[in-house]
């Protein structure tokens, strides 16, 4: 690390040495410096830790350079102040915001403002305020001269020195011949554009070498950009000095001409330089587009689930091949088919209004559940995972379908386990209470009518003292079957508990209800419980059934039509059981 600091100390010396003594014409300040630009980018590139090493290597260099070589042992410290403020904030502003600058068009402007500006503008009110009072300098003059060479000596040298210490020069010339040529052909025809529009001064073709500079930056980037620029400066700079070319030749004191030429310079970097920046974030999109591409075809041709790409349309664009394994036919298939085409009827309005939602907010996922289209014997139920492209509404979407048929039957098993009686297979007290809500509900907008009848088995208790327990059971679910025989499906039948029953009458009227409460009565009366194989020499016990109906009311709760029910089939047991008893 000591002896990269000491080259870069060195280089520092060398290029403030060539900066004074070429470029320093009045005995004032030089016409470009470009010693700023070697130490944003040496501090932009190294780590935090070696700047305790770099700063004051570079503040020996230049302190060296303006004793020897400037305004003398006296200036040297008050210009060293304003020359390392002017490089070292920006160089710390550029790392913290912008880290990699030229490589995106914003990272480019906040180098044009921060070390092209703001940090010339910062060393030229420190640097004019010490020369001016070391010397008879005009202090604006002196402002204005050391902010317009300083701000293009860094935009000249900052984008090259950066190619230089990353190494991209080192690899270009390490390149085969071939490849070496490109660049030096452009380059070559940005100099002779240069120096034909600066060797004549009858034309004013100022605007010429942007085409060329333009085209170099277009094909090498930064390396086009930066050495366009370099070749403008010293072709276009050398030449104005020496009496050539329209800078030369305007009709202003020559102070005006070498600022008018820096201002020209500075122009042409800021049409090159964000152009370079562009096409640099435009590749590097390109790159990674095509690694998530590459990644997405790996996933999508080896993942289990079904990896669809879907136009704002609906129609399908690409299909993994997984769809084969789980849909039924080959990617091909589908290819131009509407998505639907894997969506059951019944379910498609589901995946629309997914759909759409994911069109109108592609940030988040959206999902939807559907059955398959595909007769089977279990229906084939797919999740889908939809999730708009590109972050921009109506581009398109990415949809990932998984299986979640065995899910979905475990789902029903345990929905079922939990509406259902298990010794009867009947439905259970909480689902027929929901059922009842509803029937009011329906009964209540006058869309149906229905009635409730509760069932309770006569003397049970004395068939599972008699028999036994696993008798009684075998009783109970002896009358499920034969009730479940006589009530027509639509009907609910439950058990509430014990040998409690209720049932739940839709679609008819009160005649009709009581009529089929009196068919149930009469097929429980003429039951015969089967029993075991080793109780065969018992009696079969017989059971019958007491049965209170009552309306549902619109207006009453689940609990108070029950209540009804309940004092019906208390009439029934009061009058002899084995009968019909209808509310009042």
């Amino acid at each position: 690390m000591i002896g990269s600091v000491a080259r870069l100390g060195l280089a520092s010396l060398a290029l403030s040495a060539a900066s004074l003594l070429l470029t320093r014409f009045d005995g004032n300040i030089a016409f470009i410096w470009g010693n700023t630009g070697l130490v944003i980018a040496a501090l932009s590139l190294r780590p935090r830790d070696q700047w305790r090493w770099l700063l004051p290597a570079f503040g020996v260099a230049m302190f060296v350079a303006t004793a020897c070589f400037g305004m003398g042992l006296a200036a040297a410290a008050p210009l060293l102040a304003a020359t390392m403020t002017e490089a070292t904030l920006p160089a710390w502003l550029l790392r913290r915001w912008e880290g990699r600058f030229f490589d995106r068009v914003t990272g480019v402007v906040m180098f044009l403002l921060i070390a092209g500006i703001i940090g010339p503008l910062i060393g030229a009110v420190i640097a004019a305020s010490a020369i001016s009072l070391l010397t008879d300098a005009n202090w604006q003059r002196t402002a204005i001269r050391w902010f317009t060479s300083h701000g293009l000596g860094t935009i000249t040298f900052t984008p090259l020195i950066m190619l230089l210490l990353r190494g991209d020069v080192g690899r270009w010339f390490q390149a085969p011949l071939r490849a070496q040529m490109g660049p030096f052909a452009v380059l070559g025809l940005v100099a002779a554009v240069v120096t034909g529009v600066f060797l004549q001064d009858g034309v004013p073709l100022l605007f010429l070498p942007m085409l060329p500079m333009l085209a170099a930056t277009m094909l090498y980037v930064r390396i086009g950009a930066a050495g366009s620029i370099l070749l403008l400066v010293a072709i276009g700079g050398l030449l104005s000095l020496s009496g050539h070319g329209p800078v030369h030749a305007l009709p202003t004191p020559p102070l005006n001409r070498i600022l008018f030429f820096q201002f020209y310079v500075g122009c042409a970097a800021l049409l090159v330089l964000p152009v370079a920046a562009l096409i640099k974030q435009h590749r590097q999109a390109i790159r990674d587009l095509s690694q998530s591409e590459a990644r997405f075809r790996l996933l999508s041709d080896r993942s289990a689930d079904v990896i669809l790409e879907v136009a704002p349309d609906g129609t399908i664009l690409h299909a993994s091949p997984s769809v084969a394994q789980v849909a039924g036919q080959p990617p091909a298939y589908y290819l131009g088919q509407h998505g639907f085409t894997l969506v059951h009827p019944e379910d498609q309005h589901v995946l629309w209004r997914a759909h759409r939602q994911a069109l109108a907010n592609p940030d988040i996922a959206h999902i939807a559940q559907f059955r398959s289209p595909r007769e089977t014997a279990e229906p084939t139920w797919f999740e889908a995972a939809l999730r708009g492209l590109g972050g921009t509404a109506g581009q398109g979407l990415i949809v990932i379908l998984r299986d979640i048929s065995a899910r979905k039957a475990t789902e029903l098993a345990l929905e079922i386990a939990a509406s259902t009686d298990p010794l009867t297979g009947l439905v259970n007290r909480r689902s027929f209470l929901q059922r009842l809500r509803n029937q009011i509900e329906h009964c209540r907008v006058g869309s149906s009518q229905g009635s409730v009848a509760l069932v309770d088995l006569d003397h049970f208790k004395s068939v599972n003292d008699r028999f036994g327990h696993a008798v009684g059971d075998l009783a109970l679910q002896a009358f499920a079957r034969i009730a479940s025989a006589t009530i027509d499906r639509r009907h609910c039948l439950a058990r509430i508990g014990g040998e409690e029953f209720a049932i739940l009458l839709v679609g008819i009227n009160p005649k009709e209800a009581e009529a089929t409460c009196e068919r149930l009565r009469e097929a429980v009366e003429q039951l015969e419980v089967e029993l075991p194989n080793g109780m065969l020499e018992i009696e079969s016990p017989r059971i019958t059934a007491s049965i209170g109906l009552t309306a549902v009311d619109p207006a009453s709760d689940p609990a108070t039509i029950l209540n009804r029910a309940d004092e019906a089939l208390y009439r029934a047991k009061a009058s002899g059981r084995n009968c019909v008893q209808v509310a009042d």
